[in-house]
């Protein structure tokens, strides 16, 4: 490995981060080639880090520039698929520990590391999940489009997934979620029936709900946890 001054070479990741400690309060840009590879343009991986909302002048590429970067730095990536992305290219872990601890910490200093709390709901019937934010997604999308098959592509579904989530839900419940009208001179349609619609806003309603006293609670329980400190 080596930096962007001629000369510096990198026989371990030790040497490595020692090397960025001593530099980083100097310089502002740290280049790292971790072998000829690399040199050449051979074995590369893209890396985007992204900005924050209503602080950062995007690009006008940028979604295409995010779209083929093989790691992205983001307010809701994870630590797992960065890991799974370099463990494609690059063999030694001890590498890829070194690699994500920069990465995080470049995640801390863009979005901070206050913990936030995140509540997910579903329903079940008969001790099996039936009822999701993802049926609900799709529901929602069913109310708009008016077909399944426009519902299911807006909800990054296939057809066939689509309808076997409703129909698991529907065999669950005993009840229609949906009504299906065979194609005649305006073609095919699909609505929400009044229980599908029901259970729609029962779901809508309640997962907002649920969020709103989360925020809540996490913020009386973590203030009060500090001030015990």
């Amino acid at each position: 490995m080596k930096s962007d001054k001629p000369g510096e070479l990198f026989s371990n990741p030790a040497e490595l981060k020692s090397f960025i400690e001593s530099t980083a309060s100097s310089d502002k840009h740290i280049i790292v080639e971790s072998n000829a590879l690399a040199k050449s343009g051979h074995g590369d991986i893209i890396i985007f880090i992204d900005g924050i909302a209503g602080k950062t002048n995007f690009r006008n590429d940028t979604e295409k520039l995010r779209a083929a970067a093989d790691i992205k730095i983001g307010c809701n990536t994870m630590l797992p698929d960065w890991k799974k992305a370099l463990s494609a290219k690059v063999s030694s872990r001890t590498i890829r520990n070194a690699v994500c601890e920069l990465m995080l910490a470049q995640k801390r200093y863009l979005f901070g590391s206050k913990p936030t709390v995140r509540s997910k709901i579903w329903f079940e019937a008969a001790g099996a999940h039936v009822f999701g934010s993802g049926l609900a997604r799709l529901l929602e999308n069913v109310n708009r489009s008016g077909t399944l098959q426009d519902a299911a592509k807006a909800s990054g579904m296939s057809y066939r997934y689509a309808w076997n989530l409703i129909r698991m839900a529907e065999n669950h419940f005993g009840k229609v979620l949906i009504n299906r009208h065979a194609g005649g001179q305006c073609g095919g349609h699909s609505e929400l029936s009044s229980d599908g619609l029901h259970m729609f806003d029962v779901f809508k309603q309640l997962n907002e709900q649920v969020a709103v006293f989360t925020d809540e609670k996490f913020a009386e329980l973590y203030a009060g946890e500090k001030t015990n400190v």
